[in-house]
């Protein structure tokens, strides 16, 4: 024990303090110093990771794959409103439209079918009520010009309103045909048949 004491001078101490301040300055300059690419691949778990430590502005763009979200994550609630177009669906997965129990479940015109409809008196009158997407019906001696549809026609049909007249009938055609003024989308032409016929109003439909 003396021996030891002998050797504990002023010098050794001083310099075993300095050793001590030289490593843990250099721990620390080290620890502030460590970059990227001085971590080791695939070192870093996820238990090592704090929660909700990383936010979005910390994920690449577009570096999420379609591999990398969970089964059944993606709910209808996490998809925008009227962000899906029809691009976006697969057909082939969409089943067959349920038709309307009964008639009575067609209340109105708004939710009636086909896309577009209108029932037109002998006058050249639309019937709003019983009518969707016509915008304007004129009157051209026997023929009926329809303008203002949303949508260019492919086809159509049209009959006569019996309740006005059963000798009647009615013709569809597309385009002004010969009779109707520019701009006119489709066209009804009718034609009293028989002795003692008489003009009647008609319905029609129209195909997109």
């Amino acid at each position: 024990m003396t021996q030891i004491r002998k050797r504990i001078t002023y010098a050794n101490v001083m310099s075993s303090i300095a050793v001590f301040l030289v490593l843990g300055g250099a721990t620390a300059f080290a620890a502030k110093k460590i970059s990227s690419n001085q971590i080791q691949g695939n070192s870093i778990s996820t238990g090592k990771i704090k929660k909700e430590a990383v936010t979005t502005s910390k994920i690449k763009n577009n570096s999420i794959s379609t591999a990398k979200i969970q089964n059944d994550a993606v709910t209808g609630a996490k998809v925008k409103d009227g962000s899906l177009t029809g691009s976006d669906i697969n057909l082939s997965s969409v089943g067959t439209v349920p038709k309307a129990a009964s008639a009575t479940n067609a209340t109105n015109a708004e939710n009636a079918q086909p896309v577009a409809f209108a029932q037109v008196s002998k006058e050249g009158v639309l019937n709003a009520a019983n009518s969707k997407n016509v915008g304007k019906v004129t009157k051209e001696g026997t023929v009926y010009c329809f303008s203002g549809l949303p949508f260019t026609p492919r086809g159509g049909q049209a009959n006569t309103d019996f309740s006005d007249s059963g000798l009647q009938y009615a013709q569809f055609g597309l385009g002004a045909g010969s009779s109707c003024p520019a701009g006119t989308q489709a066209f009804v032409f009718t034609l009293v048949a028989g002795t003692g016929g008489s003009e009647a109003g008609f319905f029609a439909v129209f195909y997109g």
